[in-house]
C-alpha cells in the first residue's frame, strides 16, 4: 500500500541547506495564515527548480510500496517527497479537508479522476500524464489515484494545505 517516513530534522536541515528552492518554498508556505489557494499554489510550484540530485540522496523509496517522506508538518501545511517505483500507484482516494498541489520532479505521473456510482464505487472519469516540471493540483472532494505507468522512477513534491489528516479510500466499480 504505502510506506511512510518522516525525515529527521538533521536531514531536513541537509535538505534545506542544499536546496535554497526547497528552503524559499518553507518559508513561502510559513508566511500563510490559511490555505494559499490551488491556484497561488500551483503557480509558486510551477516556477520552483529543485535540486532533485541532492534530495534523493537524503530521501528514501521502497521495493515493495510507494514511499511517503514527510520534509515538513506544520498546522498549515505539509510537504512530502513521494517516490514510485513502475507499476506502484495509490488507492483510489480523496483528501478530506485538505487541498493537494504536486509537482513532477522525475518521471511521468498518471493521475486519474474518479466519479461515484450509486453504490459508491468509483469509477474513471478522466485521466492525463504530467510529466516532469508539471503541476497536478487536486481540490476537495476530489477523487483520484497517481500512478506511475512508466518504466523509471516517479518523484513528485505533494504540498497538502492544511496537512492531511484523513481520506476516504475507495473501490473500483466492476
Amino acid at each position: 500500500m504505502v510506506e511512510s517516513r518522516t525525515v529527521s530534522s538533521e536531514t531536513l536541515m541537509n535538505i534545506r541547506a542544499n536546496d535554497s528552492e526547497i528552503h524559499d518554498l518553507i518559508m513561502w508556505l510559513e508566511s500563510f495564515d490559511e490555505r494559499p489557494g490551488l491556484d497561488v499554489l500551483g503557480k509558486r510550484l510551477e516556477i520552483l527548480d529543485v535540486d532533485i540530485e541532492s534530495l534523493r540522496e537524503l530521501i528514501q523509496s521502497a521495493p515493495d510500496d510507494y514511499c511517503r517522506n514527510t520534509l515538513f508538518r506544520s498546522d498549515q501545511f505539509e510537504l512530502v517527497v513521494i517516490i514510485w517505483r513502475p507499476g506502484q500507484d495509490t488507492p483510489i482516494h480523496d483528501h478530506i479537508g485538505s487541498d493537494c498541489a504536486f509537482l513532477i520532479l522525475e518521471g511521468e505521473s498518471t493521475e486519474t479522476t474518479y466519479d461515484l456510482n450509486s453504490e459508491g464505487l468509483a469509477f474513471p472519469i478522466s485521466s492525463r500524464v504530467y510529466r516532469s516540471g508539471e503541476v497536478c493540483a487536486a481540490e476537495e472532494p476530489d477523487i483520484h489515484r497517481v500512478s506511475n505507468d512508466g518504466d523509471g522512477e516517479l518523484i513528485n513534491l505533494h504540498v497538502y494545505t492544511p496537512p492531511l489528516h484523513a481520506f476516504n479510500v475507495y473501490d473500483l466499480a466492476s
